[in-house]
């Protein structure tokens, strides 16, 4: 962090607000220039939370439950990019506040240098299914994802999926897969965002299983995009304010 450009971006939105409290407020840690770091699921949601804990990147004094997520700290809040915040992003981009143009790859929310940077290269939210086999997020708090049920997609308050498929020129519109293995308690698929051709895109496919429908062992060549275990991007999101 200390080698790169740091860009405080401070989100004042009525949908955010909404959203969360209307007591809180709401901060952005944006990180601009260079190539992103690229994880699974399970090491994006528990990392960006250690963020905040004793030793973390912010160097902080601060105790993160392993299970949960869950911290002491009532004045901050650390956690990777849920689905319904990602879709805040993309709804100010395409708002009379946002960027004016159809967003390419390294252009902002804003157009300027005042939004958020975006790339269209796959971005991990933390979204899945109660059932799902990415286990730091399937043990988090609730409030470190957003949990939908498979097969039928549910629109969550903002989080920008259905009422945007196919805006500026989006090459993908997958939700979620519900396939999983015969006994159907394991669901590989997670959910990735700015999937291609816009950040408006999203694709949830993950796993293949016509080479092995019993799941008796694991096919790497069977692992799609959307299966939590390909490393992609993601984003911190930081909460700050009085008892958040």
């Amino acid at each position: 962090m200390k080698k790169k450009k740091i860009l405080l971006f401070i989100l004042m939105m009525t949908v955010t607000v909404i959203l969360l409290n209307t007591n809180k407020s709401k901060a952005a840690l944006q990180a601009n220039g260079g190539t992103p770091a690229t994880k699974g699921i399970n090491d994006w949601i528990t990392g960006i939370r250690q963020m905040q804990a004793t030793g973390g990147t912010l160097g902080l004094t601060d105790a993160i439950n392993g299970t949960n997520l869950t911290s002491g700290n009532k004045n901050l809040d650390i956690h990777m990019q849920k689905n319904t915040e990602y879709g805040a992003m993309v709804i100010l981009s395409a708002s009379s506040y946002g960027n004016p143009n159809s967003i390419t790859d390294g252009q902002t929310t804003t157009g300027n240098e005042t939004g958020i940077k975006m790339k269209i290269n796959k971005e991990w939210v933390a979204a899945g299914m109660s059932n799902t086999a990415a286990i730091s997020m399937k043990n988090a708090s609730n409030r470190y994802k957003n949990q939908y049920t498979a097969p039928t997609y549910t629109e969550k308050v903002g989080d920008a999926v259905a009422t945007i498929g196919g805006w500026h020129g989006s090459g993908a519109k997958t939700w979620i897969s519900s396939k999983s293995n015969q006994s159907g308690t394991i669901i590989r698929s997670c959910l990735l965002r700015s999937y291609a051709g816009s950040i408006f895109s999203y694709y949830g496919y993950g796993y293949n299983y016509a080479h092995n429908v019993d799941n008796a062992t694991d096919i790497e060549s069977d692992r799609q995009d959307a299966d939590y275990r390909k490393s992609w991007s993601s984003r911190a999101v930081v909460v700050v304010g009085s008892g958040v």
